[in-house]
């Protein structure tokens, strides 16, 4: 078993799952192969850049913050901002 560099996106990947989107149809909205993708997705690979994280988010109307950021990291930061 590989080596995970980050936690995989086991939310993201239900929500295309849901919605009938398959993973080779985001690697070329992406404009990358779809093993690259699937490493994305899985956390064995690089993460995603943040312009894919947001070409992602508008395509499919949805917020980073729900699928690629760490909850415990925004409310964190939430805490920061308003102490």
């Amino acid at each position: 078993m590989k080596e995970r560099r980050h936690v995989p996106y086991t939310k993201f990947k239900a929500f295309l799952e849901e919605v009938g989107v398959k993973q080779s149809q985001l690697a070329k909205m992406l404009k990358k192969s779809p093993s690259a993708l699937n490493q994305n997705l899985n956390g064995t690979g690089g993460d995603f850049s943040l312009s894919e994280v947001r070409c992602i988010c508008i395509h499919f109307g949805i917020s980073a913050d729900d699928y690629f950021v760490y909850p415990e990291v925004s409310n964190s930061k939430q805490n920061e901002v308003a102490q």
